[in-house]
């Protein structure tokens, strides 16, 4: 390959990566689609040709979907089918004939993953989404002979661990590399109109996501969180569920989400419709408790919401709930209620993920004007304009009952299950 198509393929910070000889620990941290991805699975796959054919390595996401659908099939068209194949299933793959180990790692239980593995290179993609303890076990995995770590991550807090730990500490043997999405001067030039899209859709998210994911800075979330939502609510709220040309919208999906809200003595149920393809998300009903009802009355009044959205939208797809130690007897008493009535509905557990990956999905979906509500549900409308994050904890959502939480949580209950589908929606249309 001769240097002007290196050149042409690589802007000059990937360029300057590539030639660098890597430390033990290599860290690319910065914005989205700022090349990092791309340069260091390539760099990746670089290193572990280069190592024993016997020799084991491994590559961790936060999940191991999440791992699939950031690295692995761009590292298969990176090197082609035949040079790496792999398993979701089986949790492995080859890469030059050496023996690659999937995993995911987001809970306490990752660190048992890898305790005993020998291993001569690990890369981690999404490295903040990774606990300490399980960061600490991996290094001691890594143990044969010019071992490597590579790792990418978008800036979280000042205080993260990876901050502190690894970009701040001048006493470990590692190279970090910061990218910003100006550094990717290839997608500027070829794809201009998207490259400019993603910056303004950044800076209507708020200042938290422009700051971290656009210019690739470890700041602190403060301030409004939908920020986008509270200016400029009119561009959300709808009177109708109808679409550009006033037609009733058949929705793919509609959820039904419920928060007990055992402290307030509240419960919230929201209904959400997803439109075919994952496309829009919009919140088509609610109905809030606010005094302390018995099971059977919170029972019955769930009958006359279920019916309700029926009635208007069609058949309800999924059901969502909270399931703290109230929310499970609940829960179980609202099935067998169901069962009894007739009503063609089972409640499951609610898929809440972390705050901020819900928080995330929402200012995403508003940003890409891909997020409506009708304008009857006005809890839900007031929860959005009012969310506020916490001065004290680290990128937290303010819980101290002075702002509608509640609504929030059985909102995120009916999307965060299909979260990935929601994210990749503009990627494969």
């Amino acid at each position: 390959m001769n240097t002007k198509k290196i050149d042409d393929m690589l802007n000059p910070k990937q360029l300057e990566f590539m030639l660098y000889e890597d430390a033990r620990i290599n860290l690319l941290s910065g914005s989205v689609r700022s090349g990092k991805t791309y340069i260091s699975l390539l760099k990746w796959a670089m290193f572990v040709g280069s190592m024993p054919i016997n020799d084991e390595f491994i590559m961790i996401g936060k999940t191991i979907t999440s791992l699939n659908r950031n690295c692995l099939g761009l590292l298969q068209t990176l090197v082609g089918i035949n040079n790496f194949t792999y398993s979701i299933s089986q949790k492995c793959g080859y890469l030059f004939g050496r023996k690659i180990w999937l995993e995911g790692a987001n809970d306490v239980k990752a660190e048992s993953k890898i305790r005993g593995m020998t291993l001569a290179g690990a890369y981690v993609d999404e490295l903040t989404q990774v606990l300490k303890d399980f960061y600490t076990m991996l290094l001691s995995r890594l143990s044969m002979k010019n071992a490597k770590l590579y790792a990418t991550t978008n800036p979280d807090v000042p205080g993260h661990w990876v901050k502190v730990d690894i970009i701040d500490n001048d006493k470990i043997d590692k190279k970090v590399w910061n990218f910003d999405i100006y550094d990717n001067e290839i997608l500027r030039r070829e794809n201009p109109e998207y490259f400019d899209n993603l910056i303004k859709e950044y800076q209507s998210m708020g200042g938290v996501y422009y700051q971290r994911f656009i210019l690739g800075l470890w700041v602190l979330a403060e301030g409004l969180i939908y920020r986008q939502f509270a200016n400029n609510p009119e561009l959300f709220i709808r009177d109708k569920a109808v679409d550009e040309y006033g037609n009733n919208i058949n929705f793919m999906i509609i959820s039904i989400g419920i928060d007990y809200g055992a402290t307030r003595g509240e419960t919230t149920f929201k209904a959400t419709g997803i439109t075919h393809y994952f496309k829009e998300v919009w919140t088509i009903d609610e109905l809030n408790i606010n005094e302390l009802y018995s099971p059977e009355q919170i029972y019955a009044k769930f009958k006359e919401f279920y019916y309700r959205v029926v009635e208007k939208y069609g058949k309800v797809t999924h059901g969502f709930a909270d399931y703290g130690a109230l929310g499970q007897v609940l829960t179980y008493g609202l099935n067998r209620y169901c069962q009894s009535e007739g009503i063609p509905f089972q409640l499951e557990d609610c898929i809440k993920g972390t705050i901020n990956d819900r928080i995330f999905l929402d200012c995403k979906l508003f940003a890409q004007a891909r997020r409506f509500i009708l304008k009857h549900c006005t809890h839900l409308i007031e929860a959005y304009k009012q969310a506020v994050w916490d001065e004290k904890k680290k990128d937290t959502r303010l819980d101290d009952g002075t702002t509608p939480i509640d609504d929030l949580d059985a909102s995120e209950y009916t999307t965060f299950p299909f979260y990935d589908k929601l994210m990749m929606y503009i990627q494969e249309r």
